[in-house]
């Protein structure tokens, strides 16, 4: 036995406890082959911000880059060959770079343009910004994270794809779950998780692995599960995802769910996936990393979310901000695609941070400049590529030009930033803890 063990550890580098779980819900050939799979490299995707870059012109700056089998404007690509996110295009919100795996769970969720979303498990923010994009910038999506510094990557990502329908929280929804029963159209639920699905990230991922953390997730994730589908509108939709490949984390904490209410399963098609009760990504089957996903659906039919939105703030915005709901906090004013009630709530931002309020000047924020879009009818100023780099190292313009006062700077069309120019020089806004050279 000890030999069988060596054997183990030295070819998978995995104990013998996780083989001997994983037999247990596996077959021997599913487990032998995920073993062999955890030997190669872990693979990376990027997703596109069809709003500031499209396939053809990303194709064309990264050739060789693979089309994702399952998610539209999404690729797999190899690091070493292009390194997506020291790239200046990554910093301008052109794309997201995210796992191939996770990126399944959203892209496969039918969201619609008024859906009222909730992101229970956010951080950093991937399922939410994909979802934001499906709904192009409309309906509103609540994405929370536990803890607060999480949160915040949430929002240092929302701005800097310039997105507009996402209000980003802090809390801990258990206290609070009973002010939002049966609210949400959808709700997606990445569950906390041992993380063996991670296992080819790096050694921490095995070391930190244990039969008895498993137990522990399996128990928070049964609570999860149990109030975000009392928060689920009838008919909605509840998308339970963990990166564990353990069945006491996937499909027993879904039977749990449906031993103790009326949720029913609907199935999930994808050609690569090891079907169970839901669907498992496994790296032996498909190209990313371990992914559970099971689509959980709430009986009976709900009316179409109907939101209001109030903005008594015009005077500081464009065009197509007007219509959104405005509110300020503190000197700060925030527009959102929706009103919502937001008293039970810990805030992180509402929505576009548009700029702060003074007593006799206004300050634009980068959040609010990169939702720009030319028919906002803002002024303009189009950069050259070492212009734009020059600006984000944090150093002004001299650079000619027709417009006095603040100035949407731009390249390709696409917003960088809110500036303020006299018609020679252009003084840079950009945030400092942002500035670097490319």
């Amino acid at each position: 036995m000890y030999f069988i063990h060596l054997i183990f550890q030295v070819i998978y580098n995995v104990s013998m406890d996780f083989v001997e779980h994983l037999k247990s819900f596996l077959p021997d050939d599913e487990v032998k082959k995920l073993l062999l799979s955890m030997e190669e490299k872990d693979h990376h995707a990027v997703l596109l911000n069809t709003i500031k870059i499209s396939d053809e012109e990303f194709l064309k700056e990264f050739p060789n880059v693979i089309p994702h089998p399952y998610v539209k404007h999404a690729y797999l690509y190899d690091k070493d060959e292009y390194p997506l996110g020291k790239h200046i295009y990554h910093e301008l919100g052109y794309y997201y770079l995210q796992e191939p795996s996770a990126m399944i769970v959203s892209s496969i969720i039918d969201f619609k343009e008024n859906d009222l979303v909730l992101d229970l498990c956010a951080a950093p923010g991937g399922k939410t910004i994909q979802a934001a994009l499906k709904m192009n910038g409309k309906g509103l999506i609540i994405s929370n994270d536990l803890s607060n510094q999480r949160a915040g990557l949430i929002s240092n990502n929302v701005e800097r794809l310039g997105l507009r329908n996402v209000l980003i929280t802090n809390n801990d929804f258990s206290n609070i779950y009973s002010n939002y029963l049966n609210a949400f159209d959808k709700i997606i639920l990445d569950a906390p998780c041992s993380g063996s699905g991670m296992f080819r990230k790096g050694d921490i991922y095995k070391d930190d692995w244990s039969i008895n953390k498993v137990y522990k997730f399996a128990e928070i994730q049964k609570e999860l599960i149990s109030y975000c589908y009392k928060m689920l509108k009838p008919g909605g939709l509840l998308s339970y995802s963990t990166c564990s490949y353990s069945k006491e984390e996937d499909e027993d904490v879904v039977s749990y769910l449906l031993d103790s209410s009326d949720a029913y399963v609907e199935d999930i098609n994808l050609k690569n996936g090891y079907i169970t009760l839901g669907i498992r990504l496994m790296p032996s089957h498909f190209t990313g990393e371990g992914q559970y996903i099971c689509h959980i659906r709430k009986p009976g039919i709900s009316g179409e979310t109907k939101f209001s939105n109030n903005n008594k703030f015009t005077q500081y915005v464009v065009n197509s901000f007007k219509t959104m709901d405005a509110q300020k906090y503190g000197d700060f004013l925030f527009t959102l695609s929706n009103n919502f009630d937001t008293k039970k709530l810990r805030v992180v931002r509402y929505g576009v941070k548009v700029g702060e309020i003074g007593k006799d000047y206004f300050k634009y924020d980068l959040h609010y400049a990169r939702c720009l879009n030319k028919k906002d009818e803002f002024p303009t100023l189009e950069l050259t590529l070492e212009e734009v780099k020059n600006y984000l190292e944090g150093n002004q313009l001299n650079k000619k030009n027709k417009n006095k006062g603040s100035v949407l700077l731009t390249y390709k069309d696409n917003p960088i930033d809110i500036a303020k120019t006299d018609g020679i020089v252009v003084k840079n806004h950009y945030p400092k803890g942002l500035r670097k050279k490319f």
